[in-house]
């Protein structure tokens, strides 16, 4: 018995593992040969000696493949934080989509990254399939009726636009007109509608802001174009990216925009954690701040200071008329996807992808420390939509996402809801209108309009707009509340009379 024993113990016992695992390299080793049986190879001695790998055996074989699975298992460092010139926001922003899949385009964080060249055959079959419109005479305009044909839009990256006299990738340049209404406006339709080709289809952006001035921000895949109202033309583009001569994948791409209450300097946020600002009328960088490790939001300024939240849950307030110009930083619990200074600047609200609507006291506090929200409301899905009233300052409207669609009207000062409207879809954007006491929302799925409520007594529907055929994502209000900008999914910008 004890040369049985001896005989059975230098056996190996296999897991099921192991012997899948041979059963697989077996299976490539025999479709190996087959390939190299079919394989015009001269049979010539001198082939023979300088292809020695032909010849490789079985135990050789699947030492190489079990050498390359070990190889591919091993992780990229040994730990998860990593330096930033290395940190890549574009995961931090998959990461939030993923956990708020029903605010986020169809297949938005599950998408595989596109190469240069489907981006570029992609984004130009989701195009506008009309004529271009750029060589039209200024008064001939073409309506765009619900035959139109266009194609679901889906985000264009890597596209960089500019107003330089670059070759084209698409039949529409930004902000060419498409449609001008008649002399006699009809209410229910816009007046003006405007190709804005390259518009992320990204629910927690904010790449829209009108300043007082009347010139429209609009960031449009890498660059932000201005575009004059009252003209209405197209002013000039504004290159964010060091150099324009970069590759696109180094190209900043802006997730945010907002200008200052004096309409001449505007604030600029990118997925790479940059937060730039702009003398608009010179067309210089005045300076370039990267105080955040992950894709900036949102931006609101209060006077001189403006405001920035992160991925990260990380609010920095900056005064960039200092050499240091990071003055404070407040955190929250989640990702800020909603920022808004109040009228009178004594109020900070802002919203997280996990529901929570914060309320924060002008005190900036300082760098090194921080002091929690004055108040916080919950609801049930991502604060994004968000707007103070102006004309009663202890109130801010917010909307909910695709799994609530509930429009609320907050008391700041108590912190309950005096109000909600049902609205059946998801709110992407929220404005208040002061010269009409009004409050107009921009929804998504399942619908696709623009809803005016009448806020007092109590909230109740006025009217809708329909025009757009893809999520309305962007609202933006004239200075003087006559005119309504917005920009949806399908690529295309609508002027609305109010």
């Amino acid at each position: 018995m004890d040369w049985k024993l001896n005989r059975y113990s230098r056996c190996k016992v296999k897991t099921e593992d192991t012997v899948l695992w041979e059963n697989i390299t077996r299976r490539l080793l025999v479709d190996f040969r087959t390939k190299r049986r079919h394989c015009s190879v001269p049979t010539s001695q001198k082939t023979s000696t300088e292809a020695p790998h032909l010849s490789s055996s079985y135990k050789r074989f699947k030492s190489r493949m079990v050498t390359r699975r070990l190889s591919a298992e091993q992780p990229l460092a040994s730990s998860p934080m990593v330096a930033r010139g290395r940190h890549s926001p574009c995961r931090e922003v998959d990461t939030v989509c993923q956990r708020l899949s029903l605010d986020s385009p169809s297949g938005g964080a599950a998408r595989t990254k596109l190469t240069q060249e489907q981006s570029t055959e992609t984004s130009l079959q989701d195009t506008v399939t009309e004529a271009v419109v750029s060589d039209l005479p200024q008064h001939v305009v073409r309506p765009v009726t619900a035959s139109t044909t266009y194609r679901r839009n889906v985000p264009k990256q890597d596209w960089v636009w500019s107003a330089s006299g670059e070759q084209d990738r698409c039949s529409e340049k930004p902000f060419s007109v498409m449609y001008m209404a008649p002399s006699t406006p009809d209410q229910s339709k816009p007046q003006l509608t405007l190709a804005l080709p390259s518009l992320q289809d990204d629910y927690y952006s904010h790449p829209l802001d009108w300043s007082n001035s009347g010139i429209v921000a609009m960031a449009l895949g890498c660059d932000v174009f201005l575009w004059k109202a009252d003209t209405p033309t197209l002013q000039g583009c504004i290159h964010p990216r060091a150099a324009p001569s970069l590759p696109l994948s180094l190209s900043h791409s802006v997730s945010s925009v907002s200008w200052s209450r004096d309409g001449c300097t505007l604030g600029i946020g990118t997925k790479e954690g940059d937060v730039q600002l702009w003398d608009v009328e010179k067309r210089t960088r005045l300076r370039t701040i990267t105080s955040h490790l992950s894709g900036v939001g949102a931006l609101s300024w209060n006077q001189h200071v403006l405001s920035s939240g992160s991925v990260l849950g990380l609010i920095h307030h900056h005064d960039y008329r200092l050499d240091t110009p990071t003055v404070g930083v407040f955190q929250q619990q989640g990702a800020v996807c909603g920022l808004e200074w109040a009228p009178q600047g004594d109020w900070l609200a802002s919203g997280s992808i996990d529901g929570l609507l914060n309320i924060w006291t002008n005190d900036l506090g300082s760098k090194t420390k921080t002091h929690p929200p004055a108040r916080t409301m919950t609801q049930p899905s991502a604060v994004k939509a968000m707007a103070w009233c102006p004309w009663q300052k202890e109130l801010i409207a917010t909307g909910g996402g695709q799994s609530d669609g509930v429009l609320r009207i907050w008391n700041n000062q108590s912190g309950t809801c005096v109000d909600s409207a049902q609205t059946n879809s998801q709110v992407c954007s929220v404005v208040w209108s002061e010269e009409r006491k009004a409050l107009f929302t921009g929804h998504g799925l399942p619908h696709h309009h623009i809803t005016c409520w009448s806020p007092s007594p109590s909230l109740e529907e006025t009217y809708q707009l329909h025009g757009h055929i893809g999520r309305v994502l962007h609202l933006a209000l004239s200075p003087n509340g006559t005119k309504l900008l917005s920009a949806g999914a399908d690529c295309l910008g609508h002027v609305w009379n109010t």
